[in-house]
């Protein structure tokens, strides 16, 4: 009785061991199986794309080309994208007009304090209740010639340190241009303004002057007021004609 339980014990032993046996080598080739068709995947797509021989080196050419691609008003930028179409391009035409015009207004800059600390000023912009006491110069190293002014503290102790410019102070166009510069009063009473080589004129707060000129030739024209030198000056930058 003992003898033929133990006999049958141990065949479902047996099963059981080769059913495990199975069991791994099952796994052992879908693992095996997958990662085959995994490396596979990019192999196929490539040779999709990119067949193998000398048709590839072409592919790259052609597309390398149509890339590029630009007419002589056009400029062609190539930009990466996340996308699988690899290049976004994108045209952008130039502007031929050799005709330049620009706004330079009067203005002036002002630091305004106080000899009091968290003096309240209405008319004092950075004068916070928080701000700290500050005292005028006593020997100031401002050079002359009106462009920078300190004015003295008033009855509640602001007092203002401002400095006068134009805006914009830089230009750039190219020979050849026609330039026209509409200068406009906003700031200060009174200027006296040069263009270097093509007039000098009054300007007053609300007035509007205009000058016209060719940019003859390649260079640096100054703009400049002489009631606030030295600091009130500008430049006109002429950049030379391209050789054709």
């Amino acid at each position: 009785m003992n003898q033929k339980k133990i006999s049958t014990t141990s065949k479902q032993t047996h099963l059981i061991a080769v059913a495990i046996i199975a069991a791994s080598v099952l796994t052992a080739a879908v693992m095996i199986n997958g990662i085959s068709f995994n490396q596979n995947i990019p192999k196929a797509m490539a040779q999709n794309i990119y067949p193998s021989g000398n048709n590839t080196a072409a592919k790259v050419s052609e597309y390398n080309k149509t890339a590029v691609k630009s007419s002589t008003n056009t400029t062609a930028l190539s930009i990466p994208s996340a996308s699988t179409s690899g290049v976004i391009v994108k045209s952008v035409s130039t502007n031929q007009s050799t005709n330049k015009e620009f706004w330079i207004n009067t203005v002036h800059l002002d630091g305004m304090t106080s000899i009091h600390p968290g003096m309240k000023c209405d008319t004092c912009a950075q004068n916070t209740p928080t701000h700290p006491a500050e005292q005028p110069p006593v020997n100031s190293t401002i050079p002359t010639g009106g462009g920078f002014r300190v004015t003295d503290p008033n009855k509640i102790g602001a007092w203002d340190f401002r400095s006068f410019t134009f805006s914009p102070d830089q230009i750039v166009v190219n020979q050849g241009d026609k330039v026209t510069l509409h200068f406009v009063g906003v700031q200060g009473a009174h200027h006296v303004i040069s263009v270097e080589g093509v007039d000098t004129f009054e300007l007053a707060r609300g007035q509007i002057h205009t000058i016209s000129f060719i940019a003859k030739n390649p260079g640096t024209l100054v703009y400049l007021c002489h009631v606030h030198m030295p600091n009130m000056v500008g430049q006109i930058l002429v950049l030379p004609k391209a050789a054709v």
